[in-house]
């Protein structure tokens, strides 16, 4: 790998790491490793400005708000940080961009409001069947950590989220756009800006490229009208997954639901796109970890089977999880309430009432009084103060060999670390008499 090109990135450049979490520790060790003795400056407006401090080296740290950002040549943001309006974007670029800039011929990126974790490493184990992959991004691997260890003939998957494409004008060789809810209105402001910054998973492709798209997705398929379909051209009936032209029968693995034999139907597509054959195929999917957290099937306890869906934070989410699991009997809603509309859940809870429905914290006594006032409330409904309420509520309603589904539909930043804590401490309670 020509690391020339990389250290061309930086040499002779001012630079300014925007937030010293963990892509900003990834692009100081990346920056250091290429060019050390080029002086570096940290801005950091949190718990990264002291960490900073203690963690480097010919180094200036800043506080965010005394920073003057004009001065750079080039701004590594990281996720998550929203710019002001008015600051002058035109040095700002992120990791992506520049992976993307330089990878982007051995990249298979995947966003998508919810799913893009589960399709990206299913895909990432599939093609470790017949090429050196890395798995990297949003699951929780900055993709500056692959740039050193990147040879010629390897191949990076890549899950992108919304924050990691905004500043992005590079994209990926195969571009998998899965699905488009309401999400992250607290830092896009509308819900066109949230899917315009998605958008770049496929604007800036070139000819020979490919780009995977959801059927719904009506004003992307526009701009790509080559685009192969998720539920059309690509999907799952069953244990049964169709691609154009062909079909195959996976038995063997341990996804559970509905649409995770459709990320899985993706997976077979993208390995054909890359000669991994479907003997190859079936064993990858066979041996396949599933994520935590995602439709995690955590077992059976006291007759009742526990499954873990607390990656869920929108309605759609956890109307998809219990849609995948019709053996389900009660599901836990309920989180932070960050003002995101529930009318898609509570129409579907109101008709569904076989489906037993427990709310918890902020949003789901939201979502339990706006159903009240719109007469969509019914007798399967029970309103609990925390998890550990809901969950013996759950266990009472919940018939033998049947499932109490977490699938909280709304973030978990309220009462827990984040939606890992609140799956463990599920578990935790699930298996506790």
């Amino acid at each position: 790998m020509n690391l020339e090109s990389w250290k061309e990135e930086f040499e002779g450049k001012r630079i300014m790491i925007w937030g010293y979490g963990l892509e900003g520790k990834s692009s100081y060790r990346l920056i250091r490793a290429l060019c050390p003795g080029l002086k570096l400056d940290i801005a950091d407006g949190g718990k990264g400005y002291e960490a900073a401090k203690a963690q480097t080296e010919n180094t200036a740290v800043l506080k965010e708000e005394e920073t003057d950002f004009s001065s750079y040549d080039m701004i590594l943001k990281s996720p998550g940080i929203v710019p002001p309006a008015d600051l002058n974007k035109e040095h700002m670029t992120s990791q992506t961009e520049l992976f993307l800039k330089h990878f982007r011929d051995q990249t298979v990126g995947i966003t998508g409001t919810k799913g893009k974790s589960t399709t990206t490493a299913v895909t990432e184990a599939v093609l470790a069947m017949k090429y050196r992959t890395h798995l990297v991004g949003n699951i929780g691997i900055p993709c500056f950590d692959a740039v050193l260890d990147m040879e010629e003939n390897d191949l990076a998957v890549f899950e992108i989220s919304c924050h990691q494409l905004e500043y992005t004008r590079y994209s990926p060789h195969v571009a998998v756009y899965l699905n488009l809810y309401e999400e992250h209105l607290d830092h896009y402001g509308s819900f066109e800006a949230y899917g315009e910054a998605k958008n770049h998973i496929y604007r800036y492709q070139k000819p020979g490229d490919i780009c995977i798209l959801n059927e719904a997705l009506s004003a992307q398929r526009q701009e790509c009208p080559g685009a192969v379909l998720i539920g059309k051209d690509i999907r799952a009936e069953g244990i049964t997954l169709f691609n154009p032209g062909r079909t195959l029968t996976v038995r063997d693995c341990r996804l559970i639901g509905a649409h995770n034999y459709s990320n899985l139907a993706i997976a077979w597509y993208i390995a054909g796109l890359y000669g991994v054959s479907d003997g190859e195929f079936l064993e990858a999917a066979r041996n396949f970890q599933p994520l935590k957290h995602r439709l995690q099937d955590l077992g059976t306890f006291g007759q009742v089977r526990f499954v873990d869906d607390s990656i869920s934070t929108i309605g759609q989410a956890c109307i998809k999880a219990a849609e995948s699991l019709p053996e389900t009997d009660t599901v836990l809603i309920g989180g932070m309430d960050r003002g995101i509309d529930y009318t898609e859940l509570e129409q579907y809870l109101h008709d569904h009432p076989q489906l037993f429905a427990v709310f918890m914290y902020a949003t789901g006594k939201r979502i339990y009084r706006e159903m009240e006032n719109r007469g969509l409330a019914h007798a399967n409904m029970q309103v609990c103060e925390d998890l550990a309420e809901a969950v013996e509520c759950a266990r009472k309603h919940t018939r033998p060999g049947h499932i109490c589904l977490l699938s909280p539909a709304a973030s978990s930043y309220d009462h827990f670390k984040n939606f890992e804590e609140r799956g463990d401490i599920f578990r935790k309670l699930a298996f506790r008499l």
